[in-house]
Formats: structure tokens, sequence, C-alpha cells
């Protein structure tokens, strides 16, 4: 089942209702029409009769294209889906004006490097009078040894420079790319400004999630993408840093950061 929704650059919340008999699991997700790779939201849910879950999308193209289905029988057109419309939440949160546009530049990015494809060399997103530059390759590589690298992402501490990974971009959402992107930003232009070095990873993991929860944008995906992350080298410090994560998002939410607009 499908549909193709008007979302027209808006921010918005999707409510989604799935209906069906008996208990089922379903994937629903929602993309940019027409896009490779530019899934806004993509989750795997049981549903016992009924269960409602939500989108949260700050950003959107000009039309989403919503598909449900029944992972254990592709071929089940047994089950009701509605769509509601509602305002999306958000937190009286501090942006600078350096942190406002670098998360305009980033969301940009986010939304449309799926399907732009880099030069093996590198291909730079600078937009005109900025001081930010991304640099995206098909695969970041160590310059010394030439051999590829697993990370999606990384910042110059001197030059400020974030490359990105094509071949990880590709696997991620819309809100995950978004959450790595903010957390680069952070270790050369959110740490230093509370004291903490370029290099510390917890601060900019801190940072990083103020601004993306704080614009609006799903838990579900920065914790994904942050497990994605750390937990293929398990140490005890990635697991540490995802305890704090998870603490950070639940004091969060029970505003102790910021309070809820509206």
């Amino acid at each position: 089942m499908h549909k193709i929704y008007d979302s027209n650059n808006r921010p918005i919340c999707l409510n989604f209702t799935i209906t069906c008999k008996g208990s089922k699991k379903f994937r629903i997700w929602a993309e940019e029409l027409n896009q490779q790779n530019s899934k806004y939201a993509d989750r795997e849910i049981s549903v016992d009769g009924s269960r409602t879950i939500y989108f949260n999308l700050p950003a959107t193209p000009e039309k989403l294209f919503i598909g449900c289905k029944n992972v254990s029988n592709l071929n089940d057109n047994d089950f009701q889906i509605t769509i509601i419309e509602t305002p999306l939440q958000s937190y009286e949160i501090y942006l600078d004006a350096e942190a406002t546009e670098f998360l305009e530049i980033a969301t940009k990015f986010a939304q449309t490097c799926g399907y732009t494809n880099p030069s093996p060399n590198g291909t730079f997103f600078k937009p005109k009078n900025s001081k930010f530059c991304i640099k995206y390759f098909p695969v970041i590589k160590d310059y010394a040894s030439g051999r590829i690298i697993g990370t999606p992402a990384r910042i110059g501490h001197n030059t400020g420079i974030i490359e990105v990974a094509k071949a990880k971009f590709d696997r991620y959402t819309i809100p995950m790319r978004i959450a790595i992107l903010l957390h680069e930003f952070s270790h050369k232009y959110r740490n230093p400004k509370i004291g903490l070095a370029i290099s510390n990873e917890i601060g900019a993991d801190i940072n990083a999630l103020y601004i993306y929860l704080g614009t609006g944008w799903s838990k579900i995906d920065a914790i994904c993408v942050f497990a994605k992350v750390f937990l293929k080298a398990q140490s005890n410090e990635n697991i540490k840093r995802i305890r704090k994560l998870q603490d950070y998002i639940e004091r969060f939410e029970k505003q102790e950061f910021a309070k809820k607009i509206g």
C-alpha cells in the first residue's frame, strides 16, 4: 500500500494509524517522491489490531511517498492506514547565528545528497559567502595509507571542512544524516564555546542532540544512527556514550534543557 502526500516543504508531524486483523509486523516509511536514498523515516513495528506512530519532520520535500507493507507477507492488502497531520512539536532552544546557518546547510545537504554522485576526489558543497564546507566523497580514506575508513563523516579540526562518505550516508535517513552532521559541527564550533576540547566526543554528542531534538527531529533516528556508529566497536567508552545519549534524551523530553513550544 502506498500514498502520495503533499508535504510542500513544510515542517509537519504525520500520525499514521495502521489497522489490521490479528497481529502483524509492518514496515512503514516516507521518502521523497521519485528520488532514491531519500527516506525521511523508516520504521518496522508490530501491530495487534491497531497502532498509531508518529513521523516528526521539521523539513520535507514537495511530495512524500508513503509506503506500508506487511514484512512477512508482501501480498497482504488486508489492512488500512490513515494519516493525520498535526503541528510539529519543537522546543525553545537557543541557536546563535552560526548554528542556525549550519543547520540550514546541513538540512539541505542531507535532503539531496542521496541522489547526488560525488567525484572520487570529493565534491564540495559550500553555499556562497558561507564559511561552512562539506566535502562529499564516495568513501572516506586515510590520507597517509589510502585505506578506506569506516566513519560516515569527520571534521578537520583546523580547516572546519566536514568530509562525508556517500557509501555510509546512502543507508541513513535524512534525520540520521542531520544528527551526524551536527555532531561533526559541534566538535569545532560548539565544544570550545563551553570549554571543551574540540576532540571531546561526548560534548559533541550532547551539543548535537540539543539542536537536533530542539528543532523537532525524531529521537529514534538519532539513537539508531549513533548506535550504528558506536557499537561497531563495542568499547567501554562507546557503550558509555550510548548510555549518556539515552539519559540526555530522556531528560530533554522531560524539558530539563528546553521548554516545549505550544
